[in-house]
């Protein structure tokens, strides 16, 4: 049993591991990232955060309920499928002819994923793990940066990322879903 003292500090912070370490460590209370064979922390989100990527999500369960071509889930680790990294999303999509990658976490590349970027894990998620999702086949990567107070769908195009941002982007993948920034970055 850990001591007060010990719950508050994370142990596993730039500790190299594989992924099958990464999958048997026993919790500390904090969540993590593994890029490159390296843990980095992945703090909390805050509430403005929290808030963002949960409209986010309302909106793509609202438009999957009417139109059941895949599932939705929030902050689930995602076993890349070249047998690296292990990232924990804010929201990620997969389609139903993909869903054999879900088991306890997701084990290959989603077809959509959703960060809401913050100060402290920003770079990592417009650097490393952008062209991770990248090499992996992710279909579309939606950004949402509150700092800015924008929204941007990235697509695949196999070898870089076709960007688009906009006060209204449509989803390629998920026909018909409208995402309009006022209705995601709510104040």
């Amino acid at each position: 049993m850990l001591s007060a003292l010990e719950k508050l500090i994370p142990r596993y912070e730039n500790l190299p591991v594989t992924r099958e370490e990464f999958l048997d460590l026993e919790e500390d209370g904090f969540l993590y990232d593994m890029i490159e064979g390296v843990l980095h922390l992945s703090p909390s989100p805050d509430f403005k955060h929290s808030d963002i990527a949960g409209n986010f999500y309302f909106e793509v369960r609202k438009y999957l309920e009417s139109h059941p071509i895949g599932k939705v889930v929030f902050e689930t680790d995602v076993l890349l499928p070249d047998g690296g990294d292990v990232l924990r999303l804010d929201i990620s999509v997969i389609l139903n002819e993909n869903l054999g990658i879900v088991k306890k976490h997701i084990h290959g590349a989603p077809d959509l994923i959703a960060e809401v970027l913050s100060p402290s894990t920003r770079h990592r998620d417009l650097g490393v793990k952008a062209l991770r999702y990248l090499k992996t086949k992710v279909r579309e990567y939606w950004i949402i940066d509150p700092s800015e107070n924008r929204i941007e769908v990235w697509r695949n195009n196999d070898r870089e990322w076709a960007k688009e941002s906009g006060l209204s982007l449509e989803s390629h993948i998920l026909p018909g879903l409208i995402i309009k920034a006022d209705m995601i970055l709510v104040q």
